[in-house]
C-alpha cells in the first residue's frame, strides 16, 4: 500500500502542475539593461525562463526524465501575459536593473489581446508593409486592394501595428519587376521593406475564380471561390517567420463583388494564422535575442575587420556575429547579430567602444532593427 501511494502521490501533484502550468503562472524577473525598455525586456525574459522551469519540473517528473531538457525549451511557448513592476533602480555601472512579477500563459497568444500588445510594445511596434498581388475573377490591375485593406485592419485594431502607408505601396505593385522580386525572393521582399522603413513585410497572392458549375443553380447568383496565400519576412535578416492560406466561398449577383467579399474573408483567415506565427517568432526573439542587422563603414583591410568583429562579439548581451559580406575596396563590412536587447541598447554600447586593432566604433544610423556603424580608425 505505501508504495502505491508513494508513486500515485507525486504523479497526481506533477498532473496539477503540469495542467496548471499549461493555463497560467506566477514568475518573478530580474534583468539589466542599457535603457529602461532593455532592462524591462530582460526582466521578462528572466520571468519566462523561470516560468519554463517550473513546466520543465512537472513535465520531466511525469516522463521519467526521458525527455532532454533543451527539447523541451524548445518546444515550450510561455509568454507575459501582465506584469507589475516591483522595483527599478541604475547601477553603478550606469546600466538599469528593473524587477518584475509576471503572470504567465501558454495559449495563442493572439487570441489574448493583453498579451499581444504587451509582446508588441516589447518589440519596439515593428512597423509592418503589406504587398498582396490580387487577381479578382481576372482582373490583375494594381490596385486591387482587397486582401491588403482586410490584412491592414486586421492589424491595425485591435493590435495597433504601425503600418507602411499603402498609397506608398501601389508604386510597387505597379511595377511586374518588383512585384516579381518580391514574390519569388525573400531577401529581395526584405530590401524592399526595409527601404520603406519596415520591420516586417507581408506578401502574397490572393485569387478568385467563378465556380461555374455552382453558378447554374443559384438563380442568377454567382459563386466565387477565394484564396488566400501569406508569408512574413523579417527584414534584419530575409528570413521567412512563417506562411499561412485562407479560403472562403461569396454568393453575389455581380462575380466582382463576391470576389472582394471572398477574398476579405480568406484574408481575415489567413492573418489570423501568419499572425499567430509572427507573435511566436517574436516570442522567441524576446526569450533568445533579436536579430540586428548591423553594417559598418570605414573597414579597409583584413586586420580592421578582424577587430571590428572581434568588438561585436565582445558587447555585453551579443550572442552571435555572422558577417554576411566584407567590401575593401567600398570599406564596408555587414553582419547580423543576435542580440539580447533593443537596438537603442545595443547602440548605446557599441558607440565609442575601442577596437583592439586602435581606433573605435560609432553609431551613424539607427532605423528598426538595422543599425549603421562607422570604424573610426587610426
Amino acid at each position: 500500500m505505501m508504495n502505491k501511494l508513494g508513486l500515485f502521490v507525486p504523479v497526481v501533484l506533477c498532473l496539477s502542475l503540469l495542467s496548471f502550468a499549461q493555463e497560467v503562472l506566477e514568475a518573478e524577473g530580474t534583468g539589466l539593461g542599457a535603457n529602461r525598455d532593455e532592462a524591462l525586456l530582460a526582466a521578462k525574459r528572466d520571468a519566462v525562463e523561470k516560468g519554463v522551469g517550473t513546466m520543465l519540473l512537472s513535465q520531466t517528473e511525469i516522463e521519467n526524465f526521458m525527455v532532454k531538457r533543451d527539447n523541451i525549451l524548445t518546444n515550450t511557448q510561455g509568454y507575459v501575459k501582465s506584469f507589475e513592476i516591483i522595483s527599478e533602480m541604475p547601477t553603478a555601472d550606469n546600466l538599469i536593473q528593473m524587477h518584475i512579477k509576471a503572470v504567465l500563459a501558454r495559449s495563442a497568444i493572439h487570441k489574448d489581446l493583453a498579451a499581444a500588445l504587451i509582446l508588441i510594445e516589447s518589440m519596439n511596434k515593428p512597423k509592418v508593409m503589406v504587398i498582396v498581388q490580387e487577381n479578382n475573377v481576372g482582373n490583375e490591375e494594381p490596385t486591387n486592394q482587397a486582401a491588403e485593406i482586410a490584412l491592414i485592419g486586421f492589424l491595425k485594431d485591435p493590435y495597433g501595428f504601425e503600418v507602411v502607408d499603402p498609397s506608398m505601396v501601389q508604386s510597387i505593385k505597379a511595377s511586374q519587376q518588383k512585384m516579381a522580386q518580391v514574390a519569388g525572393n525573400a531577401a529581395e521582399a526584405a530590401a524592399i521593406g526595409s527601404r520603406f522603413g519596415a520591420e516586417v513585410v507581408v506578401t502574397g497572392q490572393a485569387v478568385s475564380r467563378v465556380a461555374e458549375g455552382m453558378s447554374k443553380n443559384l438563380g442568377g447568383m454567382v459563386s466565387v471561390q477565394c484564396d488566400v496565400s501569406l508569408r512574413a519576412v523579417n527584414c534584419a535578416t530575409g528570413r521567412v517567420v512563417g506562411t499561412a492560406n485562407g479560403h472562403a466561398a461569396k454568393v453575389h449577383i455581380a462575380p466582382t463583388t463576391a470576389g472582394n467579399q471572398g477574398i476579405t474573408k480568406a484574408a481575415q483567415k489567413a492573418g489570423a494564422k501568419l499572425l499567430d506565427n509572427i507573435m511566436k517568432d517574436w516570442s522567441g526573439q524576446l526569450n533568445n535575442g533579436i536579430p540586428l542587422s548591423v553594417s559598418i563603414k570605414g573597414v579597409p583591410n583584413f586586420r580592421i575587420r578582424n577587430g571590428v568583429l572581434s568588438a561585436l562579439k565582445g558587447v555585453a548581451g551579443v550572442t552571435s556575429v555572422r558577417e554576411r559580406n566584407w567590401d575593401g575596396q567600398s570599406k564596408l563590412l555587414q553582419t547580423d547579430i543576435q542580440y539580447k536587447g533593443n537596438a537603442n541598447g545595443f547602440c548605446t554600447k557599441i558607440d565609442g567602444y575601442k577596437l583592439s586593432t586602435g581606433g573605435s566604433l560609432s553609431v551613424g544610423g539607427i532605423e528598426g532593427n538595422r543599425v549603421r556603424l562607422v570604424a573610426q580608425v587610426m
